[in-house]
C-alpha cells in the first residue's frame, strides 16, 4: 500500500515536472513534493480526533459479577381447602 502511494506521488511530481514550462519546473516540482509530503502525513498516519493514550498506570476497573434478582416471599396460604372462594364448588 505504501509503495503504491509513493509511486503515485512520484508519478504526480513527474506529471507536474513535464507539464510546467522550463523556467518554473524546479519550483513547481518542489511545491508538488511538499504538498504530497503534507498529504502523506495524514494519509499514512490517519487523521483522528481521539486523544492518544500514553502508557502509564493502568485504569482502575471495578468488576462486580453479582446478579441481584429481587424475589418476593411466597404468599401465605389463604385456606387449605382447594375450592375456597371458588364459585364452582362441589
Amino acid at each position: 500500500m505504501r509503495a503504491m502511494w509513493a509511486g503515485w506521488g512520484a508519478a504526480t511530481v513527474w506529471m507536474v515536472w513535464t507539464a510546467t514550462p522550463d523556467t518554473s519546473r524546479p519550483v513547481a516540482a518542489g511545491l508538488a513534493v511538499l504538498a504530497w509530503t503534507f498529504l502523506s502525513a495524514f494519509a499514512m498516519r490517519g487523521l483522528t480526533l481521539r486523544r492518544r493514550v500514553i502508557a502509564g498506570r493502568p485504569a482502575k476497573v471495578t468488576v462486580k459479577p453479582e446478579i441481584h434478582v429481587p424475589v418476593q416471599p411466597p404468599a401465605p396460604p389463604v385456606d387449605q381447602h382447594p375450592h375456597t372462594g371458588c364459585p364452582f364448588r362441589d
